[in-house]
This record gives C-alpha cells, sequence and structure tokens, in this order.
C-alpha cells in the first residue's frame, strides 16, 4: 500500500499489506509465495486455497489442528500489574503540573501549600486509578453479555458457534439482518 502522495511504503503500511506479493497473510508467520490473493480470489480459488470441502466444510480434527496453529478469534487482552497502573496516573500534563508546583513550593518554602497539592495529587490520583476499574469491570461485563455467534458449516452440517471459535477456513453463513464487525 503506497500513502497518496508519497510515493513510497512505510513500516505501517507494510504490516497491513497482506497481499500474495511474499509477505505473510498473518504476523509473525512466515511467508509462502504460493498462497494466492484471497481477498481477491474467487469463492472455489479461496476453499482450495484452504483445503476446505463446501460440502462438508472443516472436520473436529482440522478445526483442532488449526486452532492449535493460530489460537482462539479473539484479540489478546493485556492485564497490567495494578500498582503500575496506579503509579502511571502520576504522570502526564495534569501530574506533571502539580508536581512542578509541588517542587516550587518546597524550594519557596511554602510547605502548607505543598501539603495541600501533594494531597491533591494522591486524591486524583485514587480517584482515577477507582474509576478506571470501574470502567474496566462495565466493559468486561458488557463483553461477557454480548457474546457474538457464527453460523459455521462443520461435518456436514450447519452449526451455532461462539465467534471465538472460528479458525481460518471456517464457511460461515451470513444472513440479511446479520451484524458482521470490523476488526
Amino acid at each position: 500500500m503506497l500513502r497518496a502522495g508519497s510515493g513510497r511504503q512505510t513500516k505501517k503500511d507494510q504490516r497491513h499489506d497482506y497481499s500474495a506479493a511474499g509477505r505473510s497473510a498473518l504476523p509473525g508467520k512466515p511467508a509462502n509465495a504460493n498462497v494466492p490473493d484471497i481477498a481477491n480470489a474467487s469463492v472455489p480459488d479461496t476453499l482450495a486455497a484452504l483445503h476446505v470441502n463446501p460440502d462438508i466444510g472443516l472436520t473436529r480434527a482440522e478445526v483442532d489442528a488449526r486452532r492449535k496453529e493460530h489460537g482462539y478469534n479473539e484479540v489478546a487482552r493485556k492485564k497490567g500489574h495494578p500498582v503500575l497502573k496506579f503509579l502511571g496516573k502520576f504522570w502526564g500534563i495534569s501530574a506533571w503540573m502539580l508536581e512542578l508546583i509541588m517542587v516550587l513550593s518546597a524550594v519557596l518554602g511554602n510547605y502548607a501549600d505543598l501539603a495541600v497539592v501533594g494531597a491533591l495529587l494522591v486524591i486524583n490520583a485514587v480517584l482515577g486509578f477507582v474509576q478506571e476499574l470501574r470502567a474496566a469491570g462495565v466493559v468486561e461485563t458488557l463483553r461477557k453479555r454480548l457474546q457474538v455467534s457464527a453460523r459455521v458449516r462443520r461435518d456436514s452440517s450447519w452449526q451455532v458457534i461462539p465467534a471465538r471459535e472460528l479458525v481460518p477456513g471456517d464457511i460461515v453463513r451470513v444472513r440479511p439482518g446479520d451484524i458482521i464487525r470490523r476488526t
């Protein structure tokens, strides 16, 4: 992918160019020059490239092998250590301004101002941390409630499975009105 007007390809563009020009369709996977450009290929060519029989779909053994190779269909969640998240509340423009005021108050000998601004800084960090924890809890609850499912052809029959269980090569049935999430 070339950026308009730049005439050169950036590293970000290279990471997201999944064409058959020698790069892998999956980051971190070895490139295969024989892999067709699936986005532009016909349905029979795509099924052949993914080694899928359209009448049967994938078998249980194929699903297990592909899941072992590619993992679950989900975005990995990074969880940081709570202490580091709390300490991160002291890093930023507003925290730096309060810290600068504290340093100036200490240099000028205004210890009452130093204590008040220090207390404000700590209270701000605690409130921000607690609010972030609550928001993360709400997001996790919504994530559990809004489980997305997909209709796939496996072992010669249509099955409804959690979208997390999809693997490369699954034949997915999409009907009018179905919501397709872009990620």
